[in-house]
């Protein structure tokens, strides 16, 4: 199933943010590499790739940007190690509509509640009412929503009359099948999943994944 981010309701605010405390509970301190983001315990963690937009409006894969500058990508590959003279910089803190969608499609079919899912979005944004109660990590805290998965859709900034979409910086299912983080800070998204789930993600075609470990350093 796809979405069309005009055709999916915004979520709504929870104000009791309990169904958080495990992710609370089960992050790494600030500088625990990808622990830092993401609770232990899950099967798998990857890592999906935000590409970069050209001035053609044409958004390249990193994998496309390294065969071009000669130079290899591998699973800890920072963005400057890859790219050549001239190379656009990815986007960053937020995906595309069309790889956010393409991930929807993928973790709808990976949980056993795609219609309840919780959504965490940074207090630091300007436009996010942040008065109630937060969810608490690392370095990071997030005001808390909820609704079905392809919700991620309609998350961002409202108050000019006009949508700016903003991608989650944290969201998982009721059923905490996997979970997803995307630091404002960062170029790449992490996943923590299944086995099975990181496979089906690593051979979506609008995804670029790669294997990642808890452990591993963030850019």
């Amino acid at each position: 199933m796809t979405w069309s981010p005009g055709e999916v309701p915004p979520p709504q605010r929870v104000e009791d943010v309990a169904s958080a405390r495990w992710i609370e509970e089960g992050v790494g301190g600030f500088d625990s590499g990808v622990h830092a983001l993401l609770p232990a315990g899950f099967e798998a963690y990857v890592r999906l790739l935000h590409p970069s937009e050209p001035s053609d409006g044409r958004f390249e894969r990193w994998a496309e940007i390294a065969q071009r500058s000669g130079r290899a990508l591998h699973p800890l590959a920072r963005f400057e190690e890859v790219a050549g003279p001239g190379s656009e910089p990815p986007w960053e803190g937020s995906l595309p509509e069309h790889v956010l969608a393409a991930l929807c499609t993928v973790l709808a079919a990976g949980t056993g509640t795609p219609g309840q899912c919780f959504f965490g979005l940074w207090e630091g944004w300007g436009w996010c009412d942040d008065s109630g109660p937060l969810v608490q990590l690392s370095g990071r805290a997030y005001v808390l929503y909820e609704g079905p998965v392809e919700a991620a859709l309609a998350t961002g900034d409202r108050s000019a009359g006009v949508f700016f979409p903003q991608s989650p910086n944290l969201w998982w299912p009721r059923d905490r099948a996997w979970c997803v983080a995307t630091d404002v800070d960062l170029n790449s998204t992490y996943i923590g999943c299944s086995a099975g789930l990181a496979e089906r993600l690593a051979g979506a075609a609008d995804l670029e994944v790669l294997p990642a470990a808890l452990d591993d350093r963030l850019g």
